[in-house]
């Protein structure tokens, strides 16, 4: 059965990275202790090591880690826009796919299409599987928003009809197949994601994905936009907010119609000696609160050098129940690796709590009204 279509994953769900098929410093056990349903592996790092021909052969991504949970698997097109983004020598993106380069003299040609990257998802033996999009540039003009949204939809149809054939191929039912993530790209531009999603609902998908930078020109997380792209989904489809995010950002998404999540943060944070902490007891708290309810604690500061306390009171995680902030500290004093794997334990069991929180929450969710929202949009 999916591993994703039981009554062991409530909505929302919050899904670590887990780029190469780890979290990095965790065990697949450690990762389960802590809460975590489901991990997001990248198609492209995988098909590079250890492929896809491997992965398939025995029976996919889970075997190799031994997790039980959910497992999507992202498109891997990000990563190799941004690489190209930053070296255009490395390749280029076309309608028929990126385009890679590599060798000495960059010679050597590989097309990555959004057919190959379904084929891959299906041998990583994905739950829930994203096609291939154009990414939009965070500094896009017109032309190349338009053109990531064409592009977007041209490649969503080539994904769809590749996933129906190996469907069929594998002997899937409807009750036990993967599930399939449409993108929605269009920038911060209301027509052009009105474009986009209009023409991905009709080739239907499973679920719709937050695409593209959600940041406004001034850097500020731009909730006005994400409130409009979820307004333009059927609600009766379940919407990802892809790369998304702090805290607050999940519970403000979560209140807009969003039900999945994923985001580097915490684990990058547990690694940069930054963990986070409830301001007071879970069962208090407000999450859809403008008042900020969570704090972050700096394992460096030399006030934790003696602290004998857990990093949170309020935490039932493997590392507040055994080890101090003053082990914690003396751990990254001297660079042992597990300092890595107890904070990233703890950061987890903070998002998978928030999660609790949000399953719980007696505050319905909304699709706010969309006037203001759509004032600084040029409407059609």
């Amino acid at each position: 059965m999916n591993s994703f279509r039981t009554p062991y994953n409530p909505l929302p769900m919050y899904f670590p990275d887990a780029t190469r098929g780890v979290v990095r410093s965790l065990s697949s056990s450690d990762i389960k202790r802590t809460g975590i349903k489901g991990l997001v592996v990248n198609t492209y790092h995988l098909r590079e090591q250890p492929g896809y021909e491997l992965l398939s052969k025995i029976g996919g991504i889970k075997k190799l880690m031994n997790w039980d949970g959910v497992i999507a698997s992202d498109s891997g097109g990000f990563q190799l826009f941004s690489l190209i983004n930053k070296n255009p020598k490395l390749g280029k993106i076309t309608n028929e796919g990126v385009t890679l380069y590599s060798g000495k003299k960059q010679q050597k040609k590989h097309i990555f299409t959004p057919e190959e990257s379904i084929q891959i998802q299906f041998a990583l033996g994905s739950d829930i599987m994203v096609c291939l999009d154009d990414f939009t540039p965070p500094l896009a003009d017109l032309p190349r928003a338009i053109e990531s949204v064409n592009r977007t939809v041209n490649w969503a149809q080539r994904s769809k009809a590749e996933f129906e054939r190996l469907v069929k191929k594998n002997g899937y039912t409807e009750e036990n197949r993967p599930l399939l993530i449409a993108p929605i790209q269009g920038h911060n531009n209301y027509n052009l994601r009105k474009k986009c999603a209009q023409e991905l609902v009709q080739i239907k998908f499973d679920i719709y994905g937050l695409g593209g930078w959600p940041f406004t020109a001034d850097g500020k997380f731009d909730y006005e936009m994400c409130k409009i792209n979820s307004s333009l989904t059927p609600n009766e489809n379940l919407r990802f907010a892809l790369g998304i995010g702090t805290p607050q950002n999940i519970a403000k998404l979560y209140q807009m119609g969003y039900d999945m999540f994923d985001c580097v943060l915490p684990t990058r944070d547990a690694r940069h000696k930054r963990l986070y902490i409830f301001s007071d007891n879970p069962e208090n708290i407000d999450p859809y609160s403008d008042q900020k309810w969570y704090q972050f604690l700096y394992l460096d500061r030399g006030s934790h050098q003696s602290d004998l306390s857990p990093v949170s009171p309020y935490c039932d995680c493997y590392t507040c129940q055994n080890y101090s902030r003053a082990y914690l500290h003396h751990l990254f004093k001297i660079k042992d690796s597990s300092a890595f794997r107890l904070a990233t334990i703890h950061n987890l069991r903070f998002y998978s709590r928030l999660m609790e929180i949000l399953q719980k929450s007696s505050t319905s969710r909304w699709l706010a009204s969309l006037p203001e929202a759509l004032a600084r949009f040029s409407l059609p």
